[in-house]
């Protein structure tokens, strides 16, 4: 099957974009470690509290709210909560957070090769999504699960070339979505943490009042 000219260049331009984006993130690549197993993934998302299901849903709200989540949909009787982050811009998508948290220069050597080339700065819109759910499990004990999903969205790009001074072309390249699952054991545990102290302090605040009401009726009686 021939292949018109313009067919042909359109390729080699979509190719060279393609190995400019190779060659940044090739620069001294780091080699990421294996994913993490289901059950090590389990491990990570979930938390025994010892405690009651409305203080724990409650507390868990609480401090999501605090951390700066936005709360989406809260469905008490099925134990869901979801929230989401602000959305923000950002030059890489969320497969790319490992390089760049690992590898100082990887934004600026990416910026380099990007202006180097005469191409715009890729302009992701980012956000996460967080997913807790809360169960019974056992006599005066909850289990907490908590997912954390990085999302990423590109639009598509108009950019234009030239192979000669008087000759310019103009290409669109689609758009690219991109979601990850969060897999940074500190998170989870700050949150934990965090939830873990919020029903303290509910319990704590419970138990006062309770103490309290029962001195009153003793008063009374």
């Amino acid at each position: 099957m021939a292949i018109s000219k313009n067919t042909y260049n359109s390729m080699i331009c979509l190719l060279s974009i393609a190995a400019l984006f190779s060659c940044v993130r090739g620069k001294a690549r780091l080699i990421p470690p294996p994913l993490l197993s289901i059950q090590q993934r389990a491990a990570m998302q979930t938390k025994e509290f010892q405690g009651d299901f409305d203080t724990t849903f409650s507390a868990t709200i609480s401090v999501l709210q605090d951390e700066g989540w936005q709360i989406e949909v809260v469905e008490k009787l099925s134990g869901i909560i979801q929230s989401s982050s602000l959305k923000r811009q950002d030059m890489i998508g969320p497969k790319e957070d490992w390089y760049a948290t690992n590898d100082a220069n990887y934004r600026d050597n990416m910026m380099e090769e990007f202006k180097d080339k005469g191409y715009a700065f890729p302009e992701w819109t980012r956000w996460e999504q967080l997913t807790s759910h809360i169960e019974n499990w056992g006599t005066n004990r909850i289990r907490q699960r908590i997912t954390i999903t990085k999302y990423g969205s590109l639009p598509p790009n108009t950019f234009s070339y030239s192979e000669k001074e008087i000759q310019q072309k103009i290409i669109t390249t689609g758009g690219k979505e991109q979601s990850i699952l969060l897999d940074n054991p500190a998170i989870y545990q700050y949150l934990f943490q965090r939830i873990q102290r919020a029903i303290f302090i509910r319990q704590g605040l419970t138990g006062y009042q309770q103490q309290g009401d029962s001195h009153e009726e003793e008063n009374n009686g």
